[in-house]
Formats: C-alpha cells, sequence, structure tokens
C-alpha cells in the first residue's frame, strides 16, 4: 500500500509555456496513490490511503471537471471549469472532446494558435496534479491513468507523450474496462472463474470487454472490442438536431459566420447537454433556446430521447457480442454486465443490455466514477503494475490479490515514439540545457509549444538542421516507435537513460579534462598535442557555425560542443523568431503488399482492419492494421468488386460488383466476423459507391448507368425503395442528422439533396463538371440557402 519510506528528489521544468510547474522526476514514496481518468468529455481522479479509496473533488461544484481547454489572450492554457464558464462567450479560444483528437495530425487551433491534442491534455493533467497536491498537502506516490482498450500502438505512444510533458516519469497506464474491473472486484467477491463483461460506454469512446476471475486476479479474455467515435457527445449532437427540427429548421437559417450565432449555439449545446441528463432521471425535460431576435423552448420526452439513440446503442451491444464471441463465453456464463462510463446511466442502455444478453446489468451509483477509482486501487498494486507487458488475446495473470496483476495491463509505449507520420510531439517551453565553458548547464531561451523540439539532455548539441531527437519516423519493425517491438532490455534502458538526463546535467568535459589526466599518466607530449588539436578544430567548428548562422539567420538554442564562452553568450541572447525544420505529415511508411489489381479500399470503424477491392482479381485483401500484414483473401464469386461501404457497427461491409461490359450489377454482403459473403442483391444498373444510413437500417446505393438511388433494407437485403435521380451518380454521403443525403451525379454535373425520411429531392444543385464524390461538414452540414434553392 501507499506510506511514506523515502523523501523526494525533485526537478522541475515549466509545462507548456503557462507558468505551473510539476516535478519532473517522483523519487521516494509519497502518502498516497492516485488514479487519474481523462476522458472525453469529463476528467476525474482517485486516490487510496491507508486502505481507504476516495474521489479527489476536481470541479467548484463537482467532483469531475469537464475536459475543456481554453486560451487566455497572454498564452496561459486554462482547463475544466474555468475553461467552461468562457465557451458560451469565447467559443473560438476554447477546445472540447482534447481526446478524440488524440492522433490527428491536424492541430487544434484555439484563437488562432495551432495546439496538439498531447498539449491540451497535458495541460488537464497538470491542474489535476496540482489540485490534488493541493488538497492532500503532498504529491502521490504513485500516479495510473487509464485509456480506452481499443487504442492501438501509435495512440498509446502519443497518450505517454502526456504524463512527460508535466513532469511524470512514466507512470502506468490501464484500460479503462480494466480499471473498472478492479473497482468492481474491491466491493464483489470474484469467485474463482467467475467471468464479467465490462460495457464502457463514456464521452467520446465505448470499449466492451470480457474478464475472468483467475487466483485472484483477472484475465482478459478474447479481443476487447470499441466504437471509437460513439458516446456521451454523439447523444448531444442528437438533442442538437431534434432542436433543429422541433423549431422547422431554425438553426439552419442561421449565419455561422456571424458571432452572435457562434455564441448562441455554443449556450445551446450545453443546454443540450443538460437536458440529456435530465432524461436520466426524469421523463420529459425543457430545452430552453436563445437565437438572434429569436427565444423559445424545445420539449423532449424520454420517449423520444431514447428513439434518437436506440440505433447506436444496439451498435454497441453488438460489439459487446462480437467480444463474447472472440473470448467463446456464451451470454449465459456470464455473472453479471458491469455498467461504465456516465453514458450507462442512460436507462435504456441498461434495459436493452439485459434483454439482449439476458444477463442481470450493474450500474454504480456514480459510473462515471469507477475508472478513476479503479486506476488508484491499482497504483495502490505496485505487484499489479511492476513489470507489465502486453495482454495478449488470452492471458493468463499472475495472482496479484485482488484483482488485475500484469495480465491486464497494456503495455508502456516504446520509448521515443513520435507523433503521427513521425513528426515530434511538441515539447513543453522550457529552459534546454546547453554547454557553457564551465562544463556545466545554461539556458537559452524559452521553446515554442507548437516547435517540434526536445527536451532531452541529448538535444543540447543537435544539429539545428536536423529532425530533434526522437522524432525521426521508424519503421514498423525497427522497435521503439509505434507498432515496433524493441529487443529485450530497450524500454528499461531508454527509460534509465531519460532518467539519468532529466535527474542531471549533462556531462560536459573542458578541454583541460585530458590534459590534466594524461599529466598524471607521464604523457605530457601527447596531451600538448591533443589540446592543440582540439583548439584547431573548435576554431573550425566556430567559425563554420558563425557562417550557417550568417546564412541561415537562425540561431541554435545550444552551441556546439567545444564552442567558446563569446559564442555560448551569442547563442543565449535568440532573436525573436526561431525557425525550426519542418517535417512531413504523415510520412510514408513501408508499403504492404495487397494482391493483384487493388481499386479501393475501406478502413473498418475502429481502425483494425483494412478491406480492399483487387477488381479484376475478384477477391477482397483484408489487412490487419496492427501487423500490417495481409490476413484473408475472400473470393467474390459474383463478379469483379469495385466499392466497399461499412455499416457504422463494423459487423458487414456492402461489396458493389460490376463489369466493364455492364453485364453484372449487384452488391454483394459481406459478414466481417466470419469473412462470408452472406447474400447478393441485384441492382438496377452498375452500383457506384454506396452508403449505409446513420442508424444502420438502409443502404443507399447510386446506379451509375440508370440514373437512380437504391433503398437496400439491411437487415432482409431486400430492395425497399427507388429514387430516381439526374444521370451517372457517383457517390452517396449523408448528413451528420441523418435526415438528408446527398448524391454527385457524374455526368450531369448537379449534387443532388434527398429527405432520408420522405425520399423526396430537396434541390438539385448545378456544381462544376463532373462531380465524383461528396463530404458532408461533421458540424456544419450543407444546408438549403433561404430563397435562392442553393447548398451553402
Amino acid at each position: 500500500m501507499c506510506h511514506r519510506n523515502g523523501a523526494f528528489s525533485v526537478v522541475s521544468r515549466p509545462l507548456l509555456g503557462v507558468g505551473h510547474y510539476y516535478p519532473y522526476s517522483l523519487k521516494g514514496v509519497g502518502m498516497y496513490c492516485l488514479g487519474v481518468d481523462l476522458g472525453t468529455t469529463s476528467v476525474a481522479a482517485a486516490i487510496v490511503r491507508d486502505h481507504q479509496t476516495e474521489m479527489v473533488t476536481l470541479g467548484d461544484h463537482s467532483v469531475t471537471i469537464p475536459a475543456v481547454a481554453y486560451l487566455r489572450p497572454d498564452g496561459f492554457l486554462l482547463t475544466g471549469d474555468a475553461a467552461q464558464r468562457r465557451a458560451v462567450s469565447s467559443p473560438h479560444q476554447v477546445s472540447l472532446h482534447i481526446k478524440r483528437r488524440l492522433g490527428d495530425p491536424t492541430p487544434v487551433l484555439l484563437g488562432g494558435t495551432p495546439h496538439t491534442a498531447t498539449t491540451l491534455l497535458a495541460a488537464l493533467l497538470r491542474d489535476v496534479l496540482t489540485k490534488v497536491t493541493e488538497t492532500e498537502g503532498a504529491k502521490p506516490d504513485r500516479v495510473v491513468l487509464t485509456h480506452p482498450a481499443n487504442w492501438g500502438p501509435f495512440r498509446r505512444a502519443l497518450f505517454d507523450e502526456v504524463p512527460s510533458l508535466v513532469g511524470l516519469d512514466h507512470p502506468p497506464t490501464v484500460t479503462e474496462p480494466a480499471a473498472a474491473a478492479a473497482h468492481y472486484a474491491t466491493s464483489h467477491e470474484l469467485r474463482d472463474g467467475e467471468t464479467i463483461a465490462v460495457y464502457d460506454l463514456g464521452g467520446g469512446t465505448f470499449d466492451a470487454t470480457v474478464l475472468r476471475a483467475r487466483h485472484g486476479g483477472v484475465e482478459i479474455l478474447g479481443t476487447p472490442e470499441g466504437i471509437e467515435h460513439l458516446g456521451g457527445v454523439d447523444f448531444d449532437e442528437a438533442v442538437l438536431a431534434y432542436v433543429n427540427y422541433a423549431s422547422g429548421g431554425a438553426l439552419d437559417d442561421l449565419d455561422p459566420r456571424d458571432a452572435q450565432t457562434t455564441i448562441a449555439m455554443a449556450r445551446l449545446r450545453q443546454d443540450c447537454i443538460l437536458a440529456k441528463e435530465a432524461l436520466s432521471v426524469d421523463i420529459e425535460t425543457v430545452v430552453p433556446v436563445f437565437l438572434p431576435h429569436r427565444h423559445f423552448d424545445v420539449e423532449l420526452t424520454r420517449a423520444v430521447f431514447e428513439d434518437m439513440v436506440r440505433a447506436p446503442i444496439e451498435s454497441t451491444i453488438a460489439a459487446l457480442s462480437r467480444t463474447l464471441r472472440s473470448a467463446h463465453v456464451a451470454p449465459d456464463e456470464l455473472s453479471a454486465v458491469l455498467l461504465v462510463g456516465g453514458s450507462s446511466r442512460i436507462p435504456l442502455v441498461a434495459q436493452m443490455v439485459s434483454t439482449e444478453l439476458g444477463r442481470p446489468t450493474l450500474v454504480d451509483t456514480h459510473p462515471k466514477y469507477g475508472v478513476a477509482l479503479g486506476a488508484a486501487t491499482l497504483a495502490s498494486l505496485p505487484e499489479a503494475l511492476d513489470g507489465a507487458s502486453a495482454v495478449p488475446t488470452r492471458t493468463a495473470s499472475t495472482g496479484a490479490p485482488p484483482v488485475l496483476p500484469t495480465a491486464a495491463v497494456p503495455p508502456a509505449a516504446p520509448h521515443g515514439a513520435t507523433g503521427r507520420g513521425g513528426a515530434p510531439a511538441p515539447a513543453p517551453e522550457s529552459a534546454v540545457p546547453s554547454s557553457s565553458p564551465g562544463g556545466g548547464p545554461t539556458t537559452t531561451g524559452p521553446v515554442h509549444p507548437a516547435s517540434p523540439r526536445s527536451v532531452s539532455a541529448d538535444a543540447a548539441t543537435a544539429d539545428p538542421t536536423s529532425v530533434p531527437p526522437g522524432s525521426t519516423p521508424r519503421r514498423p519493425d525497427s522497435g521503439g516507435g509505434p507498432g515496433g517491438h524493441g529487443g529485450p532490455g530497450e524500454g528499461a534502458e531508454a527509460r534509465a537513460a531519460d532518467a539519468r538526463a532529466a535527474d542531471e546535467p549533462p556531462e560536459q568535459t573542458p578541454p583541460s579534462t585530458s590534459s590534466t589526466a594524461d599529466g598524471a599518466r607521464g604523457q605530457h607530449r601527447r596531451a600538448l598535442r591533443s589540446v592543440a588539436t582540439l583548439l584547431v578544430l573548435t576554431l573550425l567548428v566556430g567559425l563554420a557555425w558563425y557562417g550557417f548562422q550568417e546564412l541561415t539567420g537562425a540561431w541554435s538554442t545550444s552551441p556546439p560542443a567545444g564552442s567558446s564562452s563569446h559564442q555560448a553568450q551569442a547563442v543565449e541572447a535568440p532573436p525573436p523568431t526561431q525557425i525550426y525544420r519542418s517535417v512531413p505529415v504523415p510520412t510514408l511508411g513501408t508499403p504492404i503488399p495487397d494482391g493483384p489489381t487493388p481499386g479501393y479500399a475501406a478502413v473498418s470503424p475502429n481502425g483494425r482492419l483494412v478491406y480492399i477491392a483487387n477488381r479484376d482479381a475478384r477477391v477482397v485483401t483484408l489487412i490487419d492494421t496492427s501487423i500490417n500484414q495481409v490476413t484473408a483473401t475472400i473470393p467474390i464469386q459474383a463478379g469483379p468488386p469495385q466499392y466497399l461501404t461499412f455499416a457504422p457497427d463494423g459487423r458487414h461491409v456492402y461489396i458493389s460488383v460490376f463489369d466493364t461490359a455492364r453485364t453484372i450489377a449487384a452488391v454483394a454482403v459481406l459478414d466481417t466476423t466470419t469473412n462470408e459473403i452472406t447474400a447478393t442483391v441485384p441492382v438496377r444498373s452498375r452500383p457506384f459507391a454506396a452508403a449505409v444510413t446513420r442508424d444502420g437500417r438502409f443502404l443507399w446505393v447510386p446506379n451509375h448507368d440508370s440514373g437512380s438511388l437504391s433503398v437496400i433494407d439491411t437487415a432482409t437485403n431486400i430492395m425497399v425503395r427507388e429514387i430516381p435521380v439526374p444521370p451517372n451518380p457517383h457517390w452517396v454521403e449523408f448528413s451528420p442528422d441523418g435526415t438528408k443525403a446527398y448524391t454527385a451525379n457524374h455526368e450531369s454535373g448537379l449534387v443532388t439533396a434527398i429527405a432520408t425520411a420522405t425520399y423526396q429531392v430537396l434541390a438539385e444543385v448545378p456544381v462544376d463538371r463532373s462531380p465524383h464524390s461528396v463530404a458532408v461538414h461533421p458540424s456544419r452540414p450543407l444546408r438549403l440557402a433561404p430563397g435562392t434553392g442553393h447548398l451553402v
């Protein structure tokens, strides 16, 4: 357990240029252990002290804080309640749902300033650590962080950069379902062999995991499933879409370029969240709507809300069922289904899960706290975290009571992991060690938060024209990076090296040191030659360095080894603007053989599988993204596969099949759990790029040669409707709320808007020649401009 038995050794560094410090490494032991759940919509923290686990109050009026970041005009990052209060008045300065952006190479713009998701998550973690330390009066002995179970090596490596930015020295991480199971085990005695399922529906992601008790611990069975972008955030958007529908399209008439509109929409989104949460305890509520020049209320009942979210919840149950199949566990073998995450408080969730699986569901009084409480429990069990290794498909635990020894703890991300495409994560604004004539560290100017700089000791002497240490893109088989597999001991050696670099100044050897040692050994002549050679080299390096700076105008933050005192002083006064070498994003990786005649590819919703249509070869090739290898080749008997479309739950792939002679026109249905064709549906003419409705109920297929759309019921695989459109439809896309469909009509030069409820054509908009595809903005969908008939 956590107890005091040592002293603190602290090396501090500033975080992200925001003026806060936190210890870079925690050596020694504090008086309590801390678990932190950095969620998509909220952040929670719990501690264990003297065998007692309790939540830490982070917010002004609640235990959790919103996962929101706000950039003040002075460049300081605020988070939590302070950021939430400013979200309405200054929405362009605020970032929501930060966790969803992890791994996205596009920076988050706050007031026009770019930030990475790791930077913003680090700001959230910094404020949690500061709050907890102030509340408890001491720093924690051990910190454990949680992450979604379906994250691969790439995002886990990015997530491991977050604690390093606030000075935590490689804290262990566990999956959110594993942490929830740890909390569950503290209040429910698990018999050996007892099996439970964890259903984790949070603010932005869904995870499903099956666990079995073994020798006082638990093991993960099968393959955890997840849906990357599904959670409370999407339910909030459903409520917002309903408000727009109930008000007769009042939101469509707003000008998104108007600042008052932006403020009004930010406030309305918060009111939609409150309405959704109210329906978990009440059967009806009212959403107040304050638009420019118009105020009204929209009534919303629980029954209407449940109709909105029923289809997404069905997809989560399908994912849970796939997890059970992969674990070879029948539903009746489960003792219970543990519901975790704030969105699991929706009454419909427990009802549907229990009805579908026929098993009881267990909902904590505060399900959004379970992950943080479990993380704190694991933090108090060093034997459950030390020496953690990867979780295989089926793994055995080591029996550390009460739950989760090394088996369910994911591997530490490879050290030195880079950002997406090999780009380094932004370093904190800090004083970077540089060499000085006396051999001790000196400091240069601050590093910009978005600058691709490393703060390791090696960076002090890095060539300014080279990619900083740790940022070189790695091949998947090189080890040490995302997807890599380092050799034995590689991770431990790298962590030890970093610890030394963090806690000790870079070793600098003055020129005189060599001569002194040689004199002690009686080798005076050799020492004189060494000193002379060193002086000449120093002079040459200094001249070359000076010439380089004259040519580029970009001063490095540290002089080369052996620079003179005069040069070191010059570097300590950097110009206002520092220029860094850019790194291509994304970076091309190792090519993957994908079979003959590949023509089109589609990625599964969870990002784990890539299906490729090998057209003339009449097969579909399957690639597993975790190993970047072909794992299956599926013959398509109906004909050449051309286009691929995933169902929202990832359970089916719809394959457009046709040949150049126009003698074949059909849609093949592929079951992704068995990789077998389960149905072939004939259509009128060559089917191009189809789309599945947001609720997964219907497949819309553009029939290129006949100028029509075929609507197919996905439950029965029967065509239920045919919609005439202008000639040569190529592509179908739906609005985020699912109320409209758009098709690009190639030869006609038109984009057609169709109401999905009535199948009526709303507009035919002339565009430039030969449109092939159409895309809809996730938060600003295409809309009809009043009185013009044009889409804007």
